[in-house]
């Protein structure tokens, strides 16, 4: 079998992963490793610094290697072969979005729009974003090593074993930006692409409400917005229609 290289996935969480997310992350496993991966992972327990917690986590997968590291929020479960299409989707800066917990269907993120309004697409079905979560995020080392020479301010550590604010987080031009965000906004103005791909069933869990699911995929999710191939107008309109 042909090696493809390593993998290493990075979950911060306060008190560890739920159940869902250690369910779906052992039924992924297998099909990573008989797709030519090499896997290993780290965590970060307790860290009530989300950005400190990603950046520890980082060094640890830079030391370890890897050629590909993603960031998993201890909340979340997926199906088990998209975390495989995760990995293996092109670009340096790549992942999904998932729900909010709340019952509307409604996703973190925004989509980067051309001059006329349109979305910007590649081939594969990947949508250049804006903002995109962390919690479901697939980065490379090339896109580290670009954002420690472009940011050199957010590098720290000895200088024979640095480390990232990867996910550096605050007011910026008058706007507060989370971590996630923050992270996006700097990738786009080093001049790296960020790419949502969406389609992806991913479910946000409400560990404080017995693990309720809020389940996901965005790309089913525009199928039935207006202008979508899934799109039921409401009945109030069907019934003017008809009229």
């Amino acid at each position: 079998m042909e090696k493809k290289g390593k993998v290493i996935f990075c979950t911060p969480s306060l008190s560890g992963p739920t159940k869902p997310y250690i369910k779906a992350m052992e039924d992924s496993i297998p099909l990573i490793l008989a797709a030519g991966w090499e896997e290993g992972y780290a965590q970060e327990i307790g860290n009530v610094y989300i950005s400190a917690a990603r950046s520890f986590m980082l060094r640890k997968a830079i030391t370890a290697q890897a050629d590909v590291i993603v960031f998993i929020d201890y909340d979340l479960s997926w199906a088990p072969k998209d975390l495989l299409t995760l990995i293996e989707t092109e670009g340096d800066v790549v992942g999904g979005t998932y729900r909010f917990k709340k019952d509307e269907e409604d996703y973190m993120g925004q989509i980067h729009c051309n001059e006329k309004g349109f979305p910007i697409t590649r081939p594969d079905g990947c949508i250049k974003a804006k903002h995109l979560p962390a919690g479901f995020l697939k980065i490379t080392p090339t896109l580290v090593a670009k954002f420690m020479e472009t940011y050199p301010e957010l590098v720290y550590g000895p200088i024979y074993h640095p480390s990232v604010d990867l996910f550096n987080h605050g007011a910026h031009k008058r706007i507060w930006y989370s971590e996630d965000y923050s992270f996006s906004r700097n990738c786009t103005d080093a001049g790296v692409d960020v790419w949502l791909l969406p389609n992806l069933s991913l479910n946000h869990h409400d560990h404080k409400n017995g693990d309720k699911g809020y389940n996901g995929n965005y790309h089913e999710y525009l199928l039935r917005r207006p202008g979508g191939s899934k799109y039921a107008p409401p009945a109030e309109v069907q019934e003017r229609s008809a009229a």
